[in-house]
């Protein structure tokens, strides 16, 4: 039997990236409203004219998560789903999904489709959905071993990120003007997670861009003292050259073999605006 992953575009995967592994994979889009004009989050999207136009647009810009039936027409494909969403701390993606699980159940009971708030974001949902794929591809677990594997899988992973760009924090109402200013003057990246609710904290704040760098990548260390090797996933907004340099310090460093580095789609380039990177472990 055949299984399906299904996701946000806030997971910055390609569409093909399942291809290979013989399972289905949909990536349902979320819309973006900077002015007057609407960004589909889908592979059409050119973020760097995003980027542009939500620098330009002086009022602050909005997201729309996807309806019931975006998620509903894609769960009605196989016998056995799997869903994973953007944090329902920040958007109402989570919820779409589960009403749309709950009319498909309706219409086939026999139908297994599993549900997974994330509570996180793009690169800590590529992990996820990585496992997930090794999961399904032993076949020897049954649906409901695996949705029980992947949420204890969950509970062991981290996201940190770094922002250089806090001029949609401003016009959000997320960060005070003036502190915006300061901040972007004198070089001081805040580096942040999410909590277990999904909500933003900000772990630490240090000024300059090396020593920033430096900081973000020693967040792994605590992860080593129980771990010797694991995953690591890399996003970042129009910043291919400073995550580079993250991917090679953990190298270095740490001596981690497995790391993976993906631009951003549309919806984490909102969040994390440009030159944001964001880490999975």
């Amino acid at each position: 039997m055949k299984s399906r992953i299904v996701t946000d575009s806030s997971c910055d995967l390609p569409i093909d990236f399942l291809e290979k592994d013989g399972i289905d994979f949909s990536i349902v889009p979320l819309t973006i409203i900077v002015g007057d004009r609407e960004f589909i989050d889908d592979e059409t999207l050119d973020t760097k004219e995003f980027i542009t136009a939500m620098k330009a647009c002086e009022t602050a810009s909005q997201t729309a998560c996807p309806s019931p039936e975006d998620f509903s027409s894609e769960l009605r494909k196989n016998k056995e789903s799997y869903i994973i969403t953007l944090t329902s701390g920040l958007s109402g993606t989570y919820n779409s999904a589960r009403v749309a699980r709950e009319m498909v159940l309706e219409e086939n009971g026999d139908l297994k489709i599993g549900l997974f708030d994330s509570l996180s974001a793009s690169p800590f949902m590529i992990l996820m959905i990585m496992k997930l794929r090794d999961f399904i591809k032993t076949e020897t677990m049954d649906f409901e071993t695996i949705c029980e594997k992947l949420v204890d899988y969950q509970k062991n992973l981290k996201l940190r990120f770094l922002l250089q760009d806090f001029s949609n924090l401003v016009k959000t109402g997320r960060m005070n003007r003036v502190t915006g200013v300061v901040a972007s003057a004198l070089s001081i990246f805040p580096i942040c997670r999410s909590d277990e609710k999904g909500q933003i904290q900000i772990v630490e704040k240090v000024r300059g861009i090396k020593k920033v760098l430096s900081n973000f990548v020693n967040m792994v260390e605590e992860k080593l003292k129980t771990q010797e090797q694991f995953p690591v996933v890399i996003t970042h907004c129009n910043n291919p050259s400073q995550a580079q340099i993250i991917k090679e310090l953990l190298e270095k460093r740490f001596n981690l073999k497995e790391i993976y580095i993906f631009p951003m789609h549309g919806l984490t380039a909102y969040y994390a605006n440009d030159k944001g990177i964001l880490m999975a472990f």
